[in-house]
């Protein structure tokens, strides 16, 4: 499977169908995702924030995924021919979110809830709807361990409070060698 591959399975499992369109992935089936990209936009619509959610949610988002490296080896199965070859990618869903919350700090519990309602998504299929072998596992090979979680601070400006978090977690896919 190519990179590519890769990115469009873990955007379709997160973001839904994809729209060519507007080049998105727009029917989340985890609450609190507007739609989910694979790359930044040139123009950051405020609308797409709230894709999908009832009038006056009060916290959407905005999630691009993205593997900034990836690593690879063969596995020697069976003797001197045999084996398969094991690519471990780094993934990272970088939650972008937009809140209309009176306070901040709601705005930061908001995004709390979003990440527990990813986390929660992803441990349902480790493979990710069939785009990997196991996603979020304890890798050693290539350094990753699990599901690491950085916050932003929330920031406010004109009744707006916007924040940031990224998930970053492994990705395995096993290819015949």
């Amino acid at each position: 499977m190519a990179i590519t591959e890769v990115l469009d399975g873990i955007c379709r499992y997160f973001g839904g169908d994809y729209d060519p369109a507007t080049r998105t992935y727009r029917t989340s089936p985890v609450s609190g995702v507007g739609v989910v990209r694979r790359a930044a936009p040139k123009d950051n619509k405020a609308s797409e924030y709230f894709v999908g959610m009832e009038p006056g949610t009060r916290t959407g988002s905005v999630i691009l995924v993205f593997i900034p490296t990836q690593h690879e080896y063969r596995r020697a199965l069976g003797g001197e021919h045999g084996g398969v070859k094991q690519v471990v990618y780094d993934v990272r869903l970088r939650a972008f979110l937009r809140s209309n919350t009176s306070y901040a700090e709601d705005a930061q519990d908001d995004a709390y809830a979003l990440r527990e309602a990813l986390l929660e998504w992803m441990r349902r299929d480790r493979t990710l709807g069939g785009c990997v072998f196991q996603a979020g596992e304890h890798v050693t090979e290539s350094g990753a361990d699990g599901i690491d979680v950085q916050y932003s601070e929330p920031s406010t400006a004109a009744n707006l409070t916007k924040g940031y978090f990224e998930l970053r977690f492994a990705a395995v896919e096993f290819v015949a060698a």
